[in-house]
C-alpha cells in the first residue's frame, strides 16, 4: 500500500437540503482512495478518475485548515469567538434556543463515510479525521460518521464533546452477518463482530448510533437469514435503527471486478447478478424486474417482526423547535419510502421535498404558526398539506405514512407490486 500526502484545494461538498438518507447537509473525504478494498466499491469506477483506488491512498494533510477556511467563508465562527457563548449557561431554555439560532443555521457534516472511509488504516498514522473532528467541535457543528472500522472508538473523547454541544451520530456499515462471506467482499475492514461491538461502545458513551446495511448484494446479502441476523445483532447492540439499500454496479471496471469475484467464490449466483445488471445503467442501478426481492421491503418486514426502526432518525439540530423537527422527520421518512422503497420518480414526492426544504431552511416554530393561523401561508402549501402537518404535530405520524407502511408490511414481492398497491390508495 502506497501513501501520498497531497494538498486539498477544497473539502466540503455542495449544500444538501433535507437529505432523506443520512440527514447530512455537507460531506467530506479526508482521503482519496481506500485500503479496505471492498469488492463492490463505487470508488473504483472510471468516473472518479482514480486508477489505483485500492493500492494508493492520498492523504489530504491540510484538510483541517481547508475545513476551517470553508466554514468561515460560509459565515460560521469558532465557539470561542462568539461573545455570547459564556452566557448560555445563565439563560433559560427558550432564550438559549434563540441564541443558538443566531447567525447561520448549523449544518450536519458527514465527516466520514464518503467514497473513502475516514477510519481506514491510514488514519492510525495521519489522524486527519480526528483533526477534522476537532475543527467541527470548535465550530459547534453536529457530525455524522459512517464507517466500517472500530478505529472510531479512539475518538470517542472528541465525539462526546461534540454530542454535548450539538450531536454526534456514529453509524456502522454492516452488510454481511456471516463472517466468511464478509471476508470475501470486504477483505480489509473490521469484522462484523468488531463493528457490532464498536456500536455497543458508541451507544454506551451516550452517542447516537445505528447500522447502515448498504449495499445488500442480490442473492447473497438480501436473504432472509442475512437480514434477520443483522437486525437481531443491531438491536442487541443498541442501534437506533438499521437502514437497508441495494447494490449499484456501474459499467466498466467496478462491475467487471465484482462479477469476477462472484464467479470465483459464489458461482451459483453469478448468472443472477449478471442478469440483474445487464442493463449497464450509467448510475449502476439494477433492472428491478430481475431482482428476486426488494431489500427495503424485506428489511422493513423483518424490522417490524423484531422491533427495530428501518429508517435513520433525523435528530434535532441546535436551536431547532421540537415541532419543526417532528414534522420534518416524518416528511423525510415519506420521501425516503416513496423514492427508494416504492420506486416512485422524484417528481411524485416533489411537494413533500419542497415542504421539507422549507422547514429545514428555517421557519418559525410550527406550533406558533398554527396558533396564529399562518401555517399554510408560511409553509407555502395547500389546505390538505397543512392538515397533514397538523396531524403530524398532534400524533407523530399521518395517514400518508401509515398507508405506505401498510403496503410495505403486506407486499411479498418487488417494487412493481408495491407501486401498484400505492397507486390504488393515491
Amino acid at each position: 500500500m502506497e501513501y501520498q500526502c497531497i494538498r486539498a484545494k477544497s473539502l466540503l461538498s455542495k449544500l444538501i437540503v433535507a437529505d432523506s438518507w443520512f440527514h447530512v447537509n455537507r460531506s467530506l473525504n479526508a482521503y482519496r482512495g481506500c485500503e479496505h478494498g471492498c469488492v463492490y466499491c463505487d470508488g473504483m469506477s472510471e468516473g472518479y478518475h482514480v486508477d489505483d483506488f485500492f493500492t494508493c491512498v492520498r492523504i489530504k494533510e491540510n484538510a483541517p485548515d481547508v475545513l476551517k477556511r470553508e466554514l468561515k467563508k460560509d459565515g460560521f465562527a469558532p465557539q470561542s469567538e462568539l461573545s455570547s457563548e459564556s452566557l448560555l449557561s445563565f439563560l433559560d431554555e427558550d432564550d438559549a434556543a434563540k441564541l443558538a439560532r443566531q447567525g447561520p443555521r448549523k449544518q450536519v457534516i458527514g465527516v466520514c463515510g464518503g467514497v473513502s472511509d475516514g477510519y481506514q488504516p491510514a488514519e492510525k498514522q495521519y489522524e486527519v479525521t480526528r483533526k477534522n473532528l476537532e475543527v467541527l467541535r470548535d465550530f459547534g457543528m453536529p457530525v455524522f460518521v459512517l464507517t466500517k472500522s472500530d478505529l472510531v472508538l479512539r475518538d470517542l473523547d472528541i465525539l462526546k464533546e461534540i454530542h454535548k454541544q450539538s450531536f454526534a451520530n456514529v453509524t456502522f456499515t454492516i452488510t454481511l452477518y456471516e463472517e466468511r462471506t464478509k471476508q470475501v467482499f470486504e477483505p480489509k475492514s473490521a469484522s462484523t463482530s468488531e463493528r457490532f461491538e464498536a456500536l455497543k461502545e458508541v451507544r454506551k458513551a451516550g452517542l447516537f448510533g445505528g447500522v447502515m446495511a448498504v449495499p445488500l448484494i442480490p442473492g447473497i446479502g438480501d436473504t432472509y437469514e442475512n437480514i434477520t441476523g443483522l437486525v437481531k445483532e443491531a438491536k442487541q447492540a443498541g442501534a437506533e435503527s438499521i437502514v437497508f439499500g441495494g447494490l449499484t454496479l456501474k459499467p466498466g471496471r467496478q462491475k467487471e471486478y465484482f462479477l469476477n469475484v462472484v464467479k470465483r467464490h459464489f458461482p451459483e449466483q453469478h448468472d443472477l447478478l449478471a442478469r440483474i445488471y445487464l442493463n449497464n445503467d450509467k448510475y449502476g442501478r439494477p433492472d428491478y424486474t430481475q431482482k428476486p426481492v426488494s431489500v427495503m421491503i424485506r428489511g422493513h418486514q423483518i424490522c417490524r417482526e423484531i422491533g427495530l426502526r428501518d429508517r435513520s432518525i433525523r435528530h434535532k439540530m441546535p436551536g431547532e423547535h421540537d415541532s419543526n423537527n417532528k414534522v420534518l422527520g416524518v416528511v423525510l421518512d415519506m420521501i425516503f419510502y416513496q423514492m427508494y422503497a416504492l420506486g416512485l420518480p422524484w417528481y411524485k414526492s416533489r411537494r413533500y421535498q419542497e415542504l421539507a426544504a422549507t422547514i429545514e431552511q428555517g421557519v418559525d416554530e410550527l406550533t406558533l404558526l398554527r396558533k396564529e393561523g399562518t401555517l399554510q401561508e408560511r409553509l407555502h402549501v395547500g389546505a390538505e398539506m397543512a392538515s397533514m402537518v397538523e396531524t403530524i404535530m398532534d400524533t407523530g405520524t399521518c395517514q400518508q405514512l401509515e398507508d405506505i407502511e401498510k403496503i410495505l408490511g403486506t407486499t411479498e414481492s418487488g417494487r412493481g407490486q408495491v407501486f401498484t398497491a400505492w397507486e390504488k390508495v393515491n
